[in-house]
């Protein structure tokens, strides 16, 4: 028997339109090069009816937020591998 661990980032995202929570957008990212999963809810049918235009702009921009989170994850990991790397060939 092994423990896995793993460490994550959680991001969350509301499109409010007149104070009310329209949709609501979860992301999860793994930082340590797992799966990423990333999620939205409708929670006023109505109001997203009613206002889709600006509601999917604020799911477009929560979008653009988690490839920016994505990246910057990525190039973390690659910098700590690279670093890793660096010891290995420096401890032989």
């Amino acid at each position: 028997m092994a423990l896995r661990k793993t460490k994550s980032t959680s991001l969350t995202g509301e499109s409010v339109i007149n104070g009310t929570t329209v949709v609501r957008m979860t992301a999860s990212l793994s930082t340590s090069g797992g799966s990423d999963s990333v999620n939205q809810y409708v929670q006023n049918v109505d109001l997203y009816n009613a206002n889709k235009r600006d509601v999917r702009k604020d799911i477009s921009a929560f979008q653009e937020y988690v490839y920016e989170q994505q990246d910057a994850i990525d190039a973390e990991l690659e910098a700590d591998k690279e670093a890793a790397d660096s010891e290995k060939k420096e401890a032989k």
